[in-house]
């Protein structure tokens, strides 16, 4: 087998309608990753992982996610003929976990697993010993674990490199954000946004210092919950070389956005895909970018991946129920 892949990469970089006029933007775009086979960006590394793997004779792998690496893992490994199991925290998204279920992965959600920084790093070691014991490798999106895997992630800073004077890339462990500044080179800033109830990358930058320090992760942005370091010292250091600023922003403010996104551009986002426009309006009222500059915000991962959050954002626009004799008259009422 030549070639691992289920149409991957060169996604859709679509300009803002609503949001970048609203903020006097002259060109604000979007990166949909989420346009992906499996929908997130994610898939650029699990093709270039699961390509590894089948080259090493590998029949089978152990993994862990908060949710997309796992979706994507589990589509590629049935594609592929490979077993995995997935460890997940106990509360990840319904929709990331069915999505993993439906593709035949066996799941194991661990208590306070991701959330807890201590649990963490022994889930990590045991996870690690079981993959040497059994000679089944462990799958982490992180440079530190998987740089083949994570090297495919770099095509989207080589997509991006000629669009955009600045990168908004949200931030978990820190290994997007890296691969993106490899890709992009010093052909454009690229700045980090991070939950502010789970801060490792952006804190430090903040304090400037080099420090990441372990925290307890309270964020409800699931997809960006990496409560440790496990790229964050890496993405840290590509940060500053990128000339690149850190935005810790609030949860609100990134369901917020996800709503803007919903119901104003059109495009179905979870709620870490919408952190990066939620740190463009905080760079703007800082003055760091331009508003005749293009911007580009990396939409990390599809609306199905979250269905708690796409179910709050619906609430705001209910249906009803009328008799025939009613609906000219409700039509009229709308619109």
């Amino acid at each position: 087998m030549t070639s691992v892949t289920m149409g991957e990469g060169n996604t859709p970089l679509v300009e803002s309608v609503h949001i970048g006029p609203a903020l006097g933007m002259r060109r604000l775009m979007f990166k949909l990753e989420s346009c992906n086979p499996t929908g997130s960006y994610k898939d650029r590394f699990v093709a270039a992982e699961v390509a590894r793997l089948l080259r090493t004779g590998a029949t089978s792998c152990v993994a862990t996610s908060s949710g997309n690496t796992g979706s994507s893992l589990a589509a590629y490994c049935a594609r592929y003929g490979l077993t995995c199991a997935i460890a997940v925290n106990q509360s990840a998204p319904a929709g990331k976990l069915q999505q993993m279920q439906a593709h035949g992965a066996r799941i194991i959600r661990v208590r306070d697993f991701v959330s807890d920084p201590r649990i963490t790093q022994r889930v990590f070691a045991d996870l690690y010993q079981f993959s040497v014991a059994r000679n089944a490798p462990l799958v982490v999106s992180a440079y530190r674990h998987c740089p083949e895997g994570m090297a495919g992630v770099e095509s989207l800073g080589h997509e991006l490199a000629d669009f955009a004077a600045h990168v908004f890339v949200p931030v978990g462990g820190g290994g997007l954000f890296t691969a993106v500044a490899r890709g992009i080179g010093d052909r454009a800033r690229v700045h980090a946004v991070q939950p502010a109830r789970c801060s490792t990358v952006a804190a430090a930058f903040i304090r400037g210092d080099d420090e990441i320090r372990p925290v307890h992760s309270t964020t409800r942005i699931s997809g960006l919950a990496v409560p440790f370091d496990i790229d964050a010292s890496l993405a840290l250091r590509y940060l500053r070389a990128c000339r690149g600023q850190a935005f810790a922003v609030d949860d609100e403010e990134v369901f917020e956005m996800q709503r803007a996104m919903l119901a104003h551009e059109g495009i179905y986002c979870e709620p870490a895909g919408a952190a990066a426009i939620a740190g463009v309006r905080r760079a703007l009222d800082r003055r760091i970018v331009r508003r005749d500059e293009p911007v580009v915000c990396i939409v990390t991962g599809h609306g199905f991946k979250d269905p708690d959050s796409i179910a709050e954002a619906a609430a705001g626009h209910p249906d009803r129920v009328v008799e025939p004799a009613q609906l000219t008259g409700v039509l009229m009422n709308i619109l």
